[in-house]
């Protein structure tokens, strides 16, 4: 994709308007705070809250464009919790600036997740706890047991509420992610899914020179199935396809609905006399297997075209249009037949 927010899921678009959200709020805060902390003569803080401030606003170009956006959200993270452990050490700042405690569980993980943001939020409320027990233990107005536990006993439930949300939010989001690049009919990958897979497959290439190849696949006559037992019939004829297909491949190969009656097999690690050899058997699979519909015993053939990359094509689509191309060589030379450069 060529527009900048198209380059992030919707996840990590989401992790990204929330961080710029908050460098924005951490410079504008720092300032007012910084201001206060000066009239109260706590010039330690007030150094910390500017340096913060800045450090926040200088941020948030990188953050705008950068693709390492959960290390970036870690470095601002670390640096805004110990800033603020540093601020509730001073002797100046009141008991009430614990509060400000209760805002860690909350962004931790809604920037880093569940684990990561689980071990910064405990690393950081232990320290705060101690830190609260440190300066006010001998307090008899805030150093009783009771108030510690009510601060202890609140930050652990924000805890705990922020790990249950963000654990239903992740596992919704891999469904919602799931469901958009599954065919339903099939089960297979659908079309996103493909272009995922060719991505991280060209950048394998890329990295090491690992060759693939990509196969089109087309059920001969598939009208006729439709035509003669009904669409039922044909759907149940797509999956067994699918079935004998998904089944015959190595677990680092793909196959995606293609649509209709096309599917596309992306084949990693395989050199172009590979994928002929790998088109040919799955070609004579096809027309070996048969299946019952409604007490009558079907067969179905399929024609296939192979294309190989980067001979036949730089990118998915030219690499699609050079297969498509052999498919439909195939069909005009009788069909049940592999097609290859």
């Amino acid at each position: 994709m060529t527009e900048k927010t198209g380059r992030y899921d919707d996840g990590e678009a989401f992790r990204r308007a929330v961080l710029i959200v908050l460098l924005i709020f951490t410079t504008a805060f720092g300032a007012g705070f910084a201001v206060l902390n000066y009239n109260n003569a706590n010039y330690t803080a007030m150094a910390g809250e500017i340096a913060m401030g800045l450090f926040a606003l200088c941020l948030v170009p990188v953050i705008r464009g950068t693709t390492q956006l959960i290390r970036w959200s870690f470095v601002y993270l670390v640096l805004f919790n110990t800033t603020m452990m540093l601020i509730l050490a001073t002797p100046q700042s009141s008991p009430s600036v614990f509060a400000w405690v209760l805002l860690i569980p909350i962004l931790s993980h809604m920037l880093l997740g569940r684990a990561l943001g689980g071990g910064v939020t405990a690393v950081f409320l232990v320290t705060a706890l101690v830190i609260y027990y440190t300066r006010f233990s001998e307090s008899s107005l805030n150093g009783n047991p009771r108030a510690l536990l009510n601060v202890a006993g609140v930050a652990l439930c924000i805890f705990g509420f922020s790990f249950v949300y963000e654990t239903s939010r992740s596992r919704a989001e891999r469904a919602l992610k799931r469901q958009a690049h599954t065919d339903p009919l099939t089960g297979l990958g659908n079309r996103a899914h493909l272009k995922l897979r060719f991505q991280q497959a060209t950048a394998r290439h890329e990295r090491d020179g690992t060759p693939l190849a990509l196969l089109l696949l087309d059920i001969d006559f598939f009208k006729t199935i439709n035509d003669t037992y009904g669409h039922e019939a044909g759907d149940n004829a797509l999956r067994a396809v699918s079935s004998l297909l998904n089944d015959n491949i190595r677990p680092d190969d793909g196959v995606f609905r293609y649509g209709g009656e096309e599917f596309c097999i992306l084949l990693s690690n395989a050199s172009p006399a590979r994928a002929r050899q790998v088109a040919e058997t799955l070609r004579r699979l096809v027309e070996a297997s048969i299946f019952d519909e409604a007490g009558a015993t079907l067969s179905f053939t399929t024609s296939i075209g192979v294309a190989s990359f980067p001979r036949d094509g730089a990118d998915l689509q030219a690499l699609l249009g050079a297969a498509d191309k052999r498919l439909y060589a195939a069909k005009l030379a009788g069909r049940n037949r592999v097609v290859w450069g």
